[in-house]
């Protein structure tokens, strides 16, 4: 299979980028072009993997806690729903926790849907509370993992 893991470089990558986010993760809440964006998005690490050209997966992790005791976050995570059970959630999540690794970032949260739980524990994350109700409709649980405890 012919497949890429890279981060949007150009505004040609991170139009598609943010369009296959929308696509994926607002559009079926029927949310309007610009809810797949927020404050962080320039000092994010942004990841996708593209099959000939296509984005299939994304994934997006920043720090929410620089001090002695770095905290980062992980948001907007999608998989093209034909690629899903594939690996590639797991492809991008690793590959961001690598990444918060080598950035010496001890812990890693993210906002989880319910459908999407039983993905999260088998990479590692444990359920800490339950979220938020996005667009008063999809219900959330808070997760986390130690980072600092990652071997590659």
């Amino acid at each position: 299979m012919d497949i890429k893991i890279s981060s949007p470089k150009s505004k040609y990558d991170f139009d598609n980028y943010f369009n296959f986010r929308w696509k994926l993760l607002r559009k079926p809440l029927n949310q309007p072009v610009g809810t797949e964006k927020d404050d962080f998005e320039k000092e994010s690490f942004h990841l996708m993997i593209t099959k000939l050209d296509q984005i299939i997966a994304i994934g997006r992790l920043h720090v929410i806690d620089n001090n002695d005791f770095k905290v980062a976050q992980i948001r907007y995570m999608a998989v093209e729903t034909k690629m899903q059970n594939k690996g590639f959630g797991s492809l991008i999540l690793n590959k961001l926790e690598e990444y918060a690794f080598n950035h010496k970032i001890n812990k890693i949260i993210l906002n989880a849907r319910l459908n999407a739980i039983a993905f999260y524990n088998k990479n590692g994350y444990v359920i800490v509370k339950k979220s938020h109700l996005l667009y008063g409709k999809i219900k959330h649980n808070l997760m986390e993992k130690n980072i600092n405890e990652f071997s590659l």
